[in-house]
């Protein structure tokens, strides 16, 4: 085996310069990064062996070289895979060279996963895992399961599966006249004390093919394993030669399981035939230091934390883990649900053939590698996603029919709503609940369980999130004290309602690639949803649920004297704005003229300025001041009341690149900031408009002079000045519902009347009738706004995900 982990080197320009890095690595980069290396091999193993590249895992899709020989192509980033090396490629000595080409670039259609939204993982780029060349025997054991037949009285029996593959047979005349055999012998893998006989099978092998054998152990007084006892055996697969007396082990495959059987029985889970509750977290593959290329050391110490919270089951989040995650799952007692990265997709993406092929990969990879891993206790299909409203026609029933060809494991789907059906596919009925009143979640729970009566029933997430450092007593609905109090509530309530299992979402704060909107802005694309920080620093919520766990008394949390921020600052504009338009229009008659007749009178005004009228500039800048900020206020109002809006905050992401919605958090969470940017805009936007009326008169050979294209930009927006007092108090307005859908309408009334008031000033200063600068403003309009939804819908899925968004989130999240 020849370990490629360490030091490598990278370009992220094609080969151009090329920089150190140690491997495994995850980079925060989105783009294709070539990684390179050399490696040496003896002449004895070249002539003995044929070779194999082995990956746990590379994101999103690599091409891998060998000597500048193409060895193959892998998409998906969280599954182990291997390619055959081709025969003569690797050469004897040390200038062997090995090149990856990585690319974590997804898209919102083609890739599995699609592009991650707000509340998914982190897209790091780069060799996340470890990866080898493994050097085998030109007839060599290739993949191998343990599967529990039958657990008796006296004794258990496992059958052993494993293939036996072969390159060319005509190379190995060495084997001519000699019989091969398979054979299998377990061991206690704590004292290493062999249990039963030897079971031994003949093998005829194909060449360039495989072989599947099948052998049976039988194990005398067999430990089960469980949370409690993770008793572990060591299965040794050794393909042997034999001529006579005389045997030669050609390979050797070497395989820790364990014993132990994990059912259903209508509502109940069984594991070795007992009822089971699972109790547990939602643990995503992310630190603070090494992203999601953690270390051995990082990864059991996360499971020996889940471990000491009490936790007996712990749910991998949004796609497989590092092998070794699950191996240290086995060694300390630790049940494991495994799923693809199948989180909130559409139907009208998920049912696409390109979808489901990709989908059913993803499938294979992750049993075939971790099928014979006792802690694995089920696969999971996805989470949010939609499929088709015929559910037995649906890509869920497809890989839901797959995974269960390829092991008997239970599998389940994460629902969102109590009335999915995609539930009723899967083994275990599995829902996610957002964080609602404890009314509302109570009555969602009790729903998907009347729904689901012939399954066991689990909550596979439910939790809050924190604001960092926030430690001012749960009256703060963004302090960990908060967060505590809401999981003990919602656990108590689960318990109480008597479901199967329940998982607190989620164990670790982790990244996610897109800026989230509903928290302050710290770190917005930190999600403190976790129990311990990122750097595994633990919050309130561990040790309060450590007490629980353990039947241990729970400690009084502090209340503290939460008082929510008001945003003053609008009251202040607004009195300020005040003042100034109620003086002006007090103390200035042709201003208050000009006011009442733009509005009122509007034609004759607008002919007026035709005509050369001359108005004050400092009047109409003063307007265009008053204007902006009135118009600021309004619509910073209602940013500040949405900034906790999860569905806002999908749409400004399908819409938004990253960027700039990175600017768009900062103003719904700062009040004054956002008035200030939108100031601007509005001001900018005057001068555009003025600077377009000017160039447009030049098409329509209409004489005007700038001054008076910038009167028509600017008092054409006059009636905004109704919304002056509005603004002071709008906060207030909308924090009742009722009101919302109100208040939107009477900006957007305002905002179409202002449009049509544009069209109409321009008509009167170009000569032309009003009604056909209405007919070309609309169609203007119209063609702009279908050409933005078209690459939208191109470039992003706009439509899918739209639909998406407000039929399977906006229930979940309302």
């Amino acid at each position: 085996m020849i370990d490629l982990a360490g030091d490598w080197t990278y370009s992220l320009d094609n080969g151009v310069t090329w920089n150190a890095v140690r491997i495994p690595a995850a980079a925060d980069y989105t783009g294709k990064i070539v990684y390179r290396r050399t490696f040496s091999v003896t002449e004895s193993s070249v002539s003995n062996n044929s070779y194999a590249f082995i990956s746990y895992g590379m994101n999103y899709a690599a091409d891998v070289y060998v000597n500048e020989t193409f060895v193959g192509r892998h998409e998906g980033g969280y599954t182990s895979f291997e390619f055959a090396i081709p025969e003569n490629v690797i050469q004897v000595g040390s200038e062997n060279v090995i090149r990856v080409v990585v690319d974590n670039t997804l898209t919102y259609r083609t890739t599995f996963p699609p592009r991650p939204h707000i509340s998914s993982w982190k897209n790091y780029n780069g060799i996340l895992r470890d990866l080898f060349i493994e050097a085998r025997p030109k007839l060599w054991i290739g993949n191998a399961n343990v599967v529990v037949e039958a657990i008796e009285p006296k004794a258990v029996k496992l059958l052993v599966t494993a293939t036996v593959s072969a390159k060319d047979l005509s190379a190995l005349p060495q084997l001519t006249g000699k019989t091969l055999q398979l054979s299998a012998d377990i061991a206690e893998t704590a004292n290493a004390v062999a249990i039963g006989k030897s079971v031994v099978q003949s093998v005829v092998p194909q060449s360039n093919g495989d072989v599947t054998v099948r052998l049976t152990l039988t194990l005398p007084n067999a430990k089960l394993w469980s949370p409690e006892t993770p008793d572990l055996y060591t299965v040794t697969l050794s393909l042997i030669a034999a001529e006579g007396k005389k045997d030669s082990l050609i390979d050797r495959s070497v395989l820790s399981t364990g014993i132990r059987t994990f059912t259903r029985e209508k509502g109940t889970l069984l594991l070795n035939g007992a009822p089971v509750a699972l109790r547990g977290v939602v643990w995503i593959e992310d630190s603070e230091r090494f992203g999601s290329a953690m270390t051995y050391e990082e990864m059991e110490r996360d499971v020996a934390l889940i471990k000491s919270l009490g936790a007996n089951t712990v749910r991998i989040g949004f796609h497989p883990p590092h092998p070794f995650f699950l191996q240290l799952c086995d060694r300390y007692g630790l049940m494991a649900m495994v799923e693809v990265p199948n989180v909130e997709i559409p139907a009208a993406v998920v049912e696409e053939e390109n979808y489901r092929t990709l989908v059913s990969a993803a499938v294979k990879e992750m049993i075939a590698r971790d099928r014979y891993r006792p802690s694995v206790i089920a696969w999971g299909l996805g989470e949010g996603s939609a499929y088709a409203p015929s559910i037995e026609n649906s890509i869920l029933t497809q890989i839901h029919q797959l995974a269960k060809s390829l092991d008997d494991r239970l599998t389940y789907v994460v629902v969102r709503g109590p009335s999915d059906d995609a539930a009723s596919v899967t083994d275990i009925a599995a829902i996610a609940v957002a964080p609602t009143d404890p009314k509302k979640f109570r009555a969602r729970l009790q729903a998907f369980k009347e729904a689901n009566p012939k399954r066991p029933v689990i909550v596979a997430a439910y939790g809050r999130p924190t604001e960092l450092g926030n430690r001012n007593g749960y009256s703060d609905p963004h302090s960990q004290e908060a967060q505590a109090r809401f999981i003990h509530q919602r656990y108590a309530a689960i318990k109480d309602m008597g479901f199967a299992g329940s998982f607190i979402f989620s164990f670790n704060d982790f990244r996610s690639d897109r800026p989230g909107l509903t928290m302050r802005p710290l770190q917005p694309t930190v999600h403190a949803y976790g129990v311990v920080e990122s750097g595994r620093q633990k919050k309130v919520a561990y040790d309060l649920m450590h007490s629980v766990y353990h039947d241990q008394k729970v400690s009084a949390l502090p209340v503290g004297t939460y008082v929510a921020s008001v945003p003053y600052v609008y009251v202040i504009i607004g009195l300020v704005l005040l003042v100034t338009a109620a003086w002006m229009l007090n103390s200035n008659r042709r201003f208050r003229e000009s006011a009442w007749r733009s509005i009122f009178k509007s034609y004759n005004f607008f002919a007026d300025i035709r005509d050369q009228f001359t108005l004050p500039l400092f009047h109409t800048t003063l307007t265009a001041v008053i204007i902006s900020v009135t118009v600021s206020v309004i619509f910073s109002s209602l940013l500040h009341h949405f900034r906790q809006d999860p569905l806002f905050d999908h749409i400004l992401s399908q819409l938004l690149s990253d960027d700039v919605k990175m600017i768009i958090i900062r103003m719904c969470w700062d009040p004054l900031l956002s008035v200030g940017y939108l100031t601007g805009v509005m001001l900018v936007w005057f001068v555009l408009l003025t600077v377009m009326v000017q160039l447009f008169a030049m098409v329509a050979r209409v004489k005007i002079r700038l001054f008076h294209s910038y009167s028509i930009a600017v008092w054409t927006t006059a009636p905004w000045g109704f919304f002056i007092p509005v603004g002071m108090i709008l906060y207030r307005v909308l924090e009742s519902d009722p009101y919302v859908p109100w208040v939107l309408l009477l900006v957007a009334f305002m905002s179409a009347w202002v449009y049509l008031r544009t069209l109409k000033g321009i008509s009167v200063i170009y000569h032309v009738y009003t009604p056909k600068m209405y007919m070309i403003g609309l169609t203007v309009m119209l063609i702009a706004a279908g050409a933005v939804y078209a690459y939208a819908d191109y470039a992003f899925a706009f439509t899918a995900y739209t639909e998406f968004y407000l039929t399977r989130l906006l229930p979940y999240v309302h």
